[in-house]
């Protein structure tokens, strides 16, 4: 009788996972660039959280880094109130599945379980934008600001993932031990809220 071992049967997880996800990028129409016009800019309509159809995301398989160059205009610029003015948006980023304790059914997506992502959010007082790391080991967050970018300005934003270490980084900033032993991830892309969506079009320049 043919045995299925534990490191089989997480595989086989992984694979009916990505399965889903796949189909569910699927069905929610993620659109390639080279299908459009103007590939870079990503646009949030307003009263959105995410693009329709989703942009820039994929199924990636053990990435030790994830990055782009990006843009943020004046669109950028907005006012939530203050009660959510430091929630973070997010710009680039990737979620892992995989394990056995993952329940794909509860609602609650892979990246907020383990992923890393790049938050951002405008600062009025300094008149730039904030960027920071915003990850999740075991489906506890931890997010703080490291950098800022300029209006108008390509800055490059890089996550690191150290298998060796068990640690990312995000930004250059300081690193964030993870737990997991995960090789399947999928692509994030950008993404408006905390709780609150886009109060008017949003768009950000994301060159891969």
């Amino acid at each position: 009788m043919l045995r299925i071992t534990s490191s089989v049967r997480i595989f086989l997880f992984s694979a009916k996972t990505l399965l889903f996800l796949g189909l569910g990028l699927s069905m929610s129409a993620c659109v390639p660039d080279f299908l459009l016009s103007d590939p870079d800019w990503v646009v949030i309509e307003a009263g959105e959280h995410e693009p329709n159809p989703k942009r820039k995301v994929g199924i990636v398989i053990s990435p030790k880094e994830v990055s782009a160059t990006v843009t943020f205009d004046s669109s950028c610029i907005y006012d939530v109130g203050a009660v959510d003015a430091d929630d973070w948006n997010k710009v680039i980023g990737l979620g892992f599945v995989g394990s056995k304790d993952q329940d794909i059914t509860t609602g609650v997506p892979p990246h907020q379980v383990d992923g890393a992502r790049v938050g951002w959010r405008w600062n009025p007082q300094r008149g730039r934008i904030d960027l920071g790391a915003y990850i999740y080991v075991e489906g506890v967050r931890t997010d703080f600001k490291v950098a800022e970018a300029s209006l108008n300005t390509p800055t490059k934003l890089t996550i690191k993932i150290d298998y060796e270490r068990k640690v990312y980084q995000v930004l250059g900033g300081k690193t964030v031990p993870f737990t997991h032993n995960k090789s399947f991830a999928y692509n994030t892309g950008l993404y408006f809220g905390g709780n609150q969506v886009a109060p008017h079009r949003i768009r950000v320049k994301i060159v891969d």
